[in-house]
């Protein structure tokens, strides 16, 4: 347990840290999508830390008998980013979008520093519901990085197609 413990406090401190991340950004983009965007995943962070935090405030509860459920209800589940998908075309100003680039990139490797973290704490974690609940989370920020992976080859090509080969390696 107490290594469960560890997982989710560092976890919490995580999802807080992109939620802080996600807010400060979301008024120094220029980018009215990705402003949007970054609206979005940091209620989703919010979200997320609380989930984390509900889970770790029953594993302090120390009377026994300790039962956790570490069950994720479709109420706690985290919504695809929509504004991604549906309204990555509408920006119109080519250069708002290459100024926000460098964030989409910190972006990416935030939320891509947090699937390597779950899938490190599932591989450390012996609880089969808490790897369960863990591979649950996974999901989200996999869903999480692979939008901004999107986003990112989508503006790369869009405003340097002569050279894409080149950036992708393809």
């Amino acid at each position: 347990m107490e290594k469960i413990k560890e997982i989710l406090k560092f976890a919490m401190k995580m999802e807080k840290d992109a939620e802080n991340f996600y807010n400060y950004y979301m008024d120094k983009v220029e980018s009215e999508s990705i402003r949007n965007m970054f609206s979005e995943l940091a209620q989703m962070e919010k979200e997320h830390y609380e989930i984390l935090k509900d889970k770790f405030d029953q594993l302090e509860f120390k009377e026994p008998p300790l039962t956790i459920s570490w069950v994720v209800d479709n109420a706690s589940k985290a919504v695809d980013p929509s504004i991604i998908h549906i309204n990555s075309d509408l920006i119109e100003d080519d250069e708002k979008e290459m100024s926000d680039l460098s964030i989409i990139r910190m972006a990416y490797h935030m939320e891509n520093d947090f699937v390597m973290f779950y899938k490190n704490a599932v591989a450390e974690t012996e609880d089969t519901e808490a790897q369960k609940f863990l591979k649950e989370i996974i999901k989200w920020e996999e869903s999480h990085r692979d939008a901004f992976q999107k986003k990112y080859e989508e503006l790369i090509k869009k405003h340097w197609k002569d050279i894409t080969n080149v950036i992708f390696n393809k």
